[in-house]
C-alpha cells in the first residue's frame, strides 16, 4: 500500500491532467492523483477503467486485483492504492461548533480523538466496508491502538498533512509509515 497526496490549494481544476468522475470539486483532481499513483505504483501507462459496485466504491473493470481509495478536501486530494481493499479518508481542519462536534461524537471519543480524527477514521471504514452509519460508528483506542467497530479492520491515522487529518483501514498488509506527498504541477497539465 502506498498513499499519495496533493495540496490543490489556488490550482485550476480545470488543468487536471484527467477529467473528474463527477461535477464535484475536487473530483478532477482526484481521479489526476489516482493516475499518477496507478502509474507509480502499478506501472500503469494510463488510467484504468474505472467502474462502480454495489456499495457505490469506484473499482477498475480490467484489473479486480489493484484496489484504491480517493478522497477530496477542501484543500487536499489523497489517493490510497494497494494489492488488497483499502478505504482511505481526508479531511481540512476547520473550526467546528462544539454542539456539532457534541452530537456526533461521545465523550470518550473525545477523550481519544480530536473530531477530525475521528471524522477521517469513520469515512475510511465505511469506504472499505461499504456499510455502516457514520454518524454511530463508535472508535476507540486501547494501550495506542486505534480499535475499529468492526472485527478484523486495521486503522491508521497520518498527521503529517498540514492543515488535514488523513485515515486508511484495511484488513490485511502494512501500512506506509508516511504519505507521499505529490506536487500540483505532476497531477495537471
Amino acid at each position: 500500500m502506498k498513499l499519495y497526496c496533493a495540496d490543490v490549494r489556488g490550482a485550476d481544476e480545470k488543468k487536471a491532467a484527467a477529467p473528474g468522475r463527477s461535477p464535484r470539486a475536487g473530483s478532477a483532481f482526484a481521479a489526476s492523483l489516482l493516475a499518477y499513483a496507478a502509474r507509480e505504483f502499478w506501472g500503469a501507462e494510463t488510467l484504468p477503467r474505472i467502474g462502480t459496485g454495489k456499495t457505490g466504491a469506484p473499482f477498475f473493470v480490467d484489473f479486480p486485483d489493484w484496489h484504491f481509495s480517493l478522497s477530496h478536501s477542501r484543500s487536499h486530494v489523497l489517493a490510497a492504492v494497494s494489492d488488497y481493499p483499502v478505504g482511505a479518508d481526508i479531511e481540512t481542519r476547520r473550526e467546528r461548533p462544539p454542539a456539532f462536534i457534541g452530537k456526533l461524537t461521545t465523550r470518550r471519543e473525545r477523550e481519544d480523538f480530536d473530531f477530525f480524527e475521528l471524522w477521517v477514521l469513520r469515512e475510511s471504514l465505511y469506504k472499505l466496508t461499504g456499510e455502516g452509519d457514520l454518524r454511530k460508528m463508535r472508535f476507540s483506542r486501547l494501550n495506542g491502538a486505534i480499535m475499529a467497530p468492526v472485527e478484523g479492520v486495521r486503522c491508521r491515522l497520518y498527521g503529517d498533512i498540514p492543515g488535514c487529518a488523513a485515515a486508511v483501514s484495511c484488513f490485511r498488509g502494512e501500512f506506509p509509515e508516511a504519505v507521499i506527498m505529490v506536487k500540483t504541477c505532476e497531477i495537471c497539465s
